[in-house]
């Protein structure tokens, strides 16, 4: 029971929290028998709610033991099927502990149940897979010896790919990797159990490496994302691919991480000198308070009647603003406080913002009701007051977004007008940059098609 209704409010939390939550390859998930689901990890306990809520199998988590410490979040974290992980990085005393998460690990699987881990054992809050652990393929192993490998137990892997993982309404897409199957790795392991441990990991660290946007380095990580901010559109657009495709979207992101670590193995002068292009580019843009998107050729001006339809919107839904502002700001901005003074890392910023959300929405919505019972003693008035509060919130984020475009518009019609030439000057800075980068590619994909021709 509180399972599922802890599952409905992680539901909705994280719907809330994030603008678009894409599950790809769903499909891939075996129906019935028992499954480890491997999963990265950038982004702490938000990670198993999105694959919680978006799986359609009934999961037990293991968690690190530390989240178990206090006695009433104990028990609750254990009734929502939550596992304890004891990690030598937190208690090297403590190690062998891991004798009974084992223990649990086999009775889910021998009950045909499900689990999540995160085999990383970490959470960094970057586009980084780190290296894997084994815990994962030895549970599997461990079940199937126990039962005479008679067990049907698949390992499916799972990528968590976040356009900004701590960012509010920014987009998530969880793709769901090709089952591996234990039974396959029979013979093998009654030849060699460590080694074959070892190869289904390193299976294991592959497969979340395609499902994931890795990215080995910060420097990396850096040019990748300005690559996504100023090119990825138009290389897109140029492969032939779907921009709102968030597969096709997903594979353009591989391919410039893919190229970006080429370059810095192999071309690493070529990348200094695009990273001096770029900042002398990003610079002139902050300069004047623009962005990139506005310089963008494919980006459509807007015409009389969008203007005024957006005037329009301003001016009328002013009011419904200024309602939802007044009964959603103090819920909305104590999350994002918080998490500066609560969070002891990057990864652990989004789920301090998400938790103490769900509390100081919940906590401020009931006194807003309450008073507003009290004061106007009508249960039709008070229930849609009620009903009023999380759309008039919505509805505020909607027209902020709406007027920060709409005054980014302005801000470079104006900026255009009184500073043309300099204008001019960064939209040549860019085109450069455009060619710099085409240049780049082509070099890549003609080495790349060499080297699959060889391979071959």
């Amino acid at each position: 029971m509180l399972y599922r209704f802890i599952k409905l409010i992680s539901l909705a939390s994280v719907h809330t929290f994030y603008r678009r939550i894409s599950s790809q390859h769903l499909e891939q998930i075996p129906n019935k028998g028992p499954i480890i689901f491997v999963c990265n990890h950038p982004n702490t306990m938000i990670d198993p709610l999105l694959v919680g809520t978006t799986c359609k199998r009934k999961l037990f988590f293991f968690a690190k033991a530390t989240l178990f410490n206090n006695t009433f979040i104990n028990w609750i974290l254990k009734n929502l099927q939550l596992v304890p992980v004891y990690r030598k990085q937190d208690d090297p005393s403590k190690a062998n502990k891991n004798t009974d998460t084992f223990e649990k690990g086999y009775q889910i699987l021998e009950e045909d149940g499900a689990f999540l881990i995160f085999p990383e054992g970490i959470s960094t809050g970057d586009r980084k897979l780190s290296k894997i652990k084994t815990g994962a393929a030895r549970i599997g192993f461990g079940a199937m010896v126990r039962n005479n490998w008679e067990l049907n137990i698949n390992i499916v892997p799972v990528g968590l790919s976040y356009s900004n993982a701590i960012k509010f309404k920014s987009n998530v897409i969880i793709r769901y990797g090709k089952a591996i199957q234990l039974k396959l790795f029979e013979e093998e392991y009654k030849h060699d159990e460590i080694n074959c441990v070892n190869q289904l990991t390193t299976q294991i660290q592959t497969a979340l490496s395609k499902l994931t946007t890795n990215v080995n380095d910060l420097e990396s990580e850096e040019i990748v994302s300005a690559l996504e901010l100023i090119y990825k559109k138009e290389l897109m657009i140029d492969l032939g691919l779907d921009i709102k495709n968030k597969s096709d979207d997903f594979s353009a992101t591989k391919g410039l991480v893919a190229g970006v670590e080429w370059y810095f193995k192999n071309r690493p002068s070529k990348v200094e000198e695009f990273k001096q292009m770029l900042k002398k580019y990003q610079d002139n843009l902050d300069l004047l308070e623009l962005k990139d998107e506005f310089l963008n050729p494919s980006t459509k001006s807007l015409g009389i009647i969008q203007r005024a339809k957006i005037i329009t919107y301003i001016i009328l839904g002013f009011p419904i603003y200024l309602y939802g502002l007044i009964n959603n700001l103090i819920p909305y901005k104590l999350p994002r406080w918080l998490a500066k003074k609560l969070a002891g890392s990057k990864s652990e910023i989004a789920t301090t913002k998400l938790v103490t959300g769900i509390g100081a929405f919940v906590i401020y919505y009931f006194i807003e009701i309450l008073f507003f019972a009290i004061y106007t003693n009508n249960v039709l008035y008070t229930t849609l007051y009620s009903l009023s509060l999380v759309p008039s919130g919505n509805f505020v984020l909607s027209y902020i977004y709406q007027i920060r475009k709409y005054r980014q518009h302005l801000r470079f019609l104006t900026v255009f007008y009184q500073k043309r030439n300099i204008v001019y000057q960064i939209i040549e800075e860019r085109q450069k940059l455009i060619k710099y980068i085409n240049e780049a590619k082509d070099e890549y994909m003609r080495i790349e098609k060499i080297n699959s021709k060889e391979k071959i």
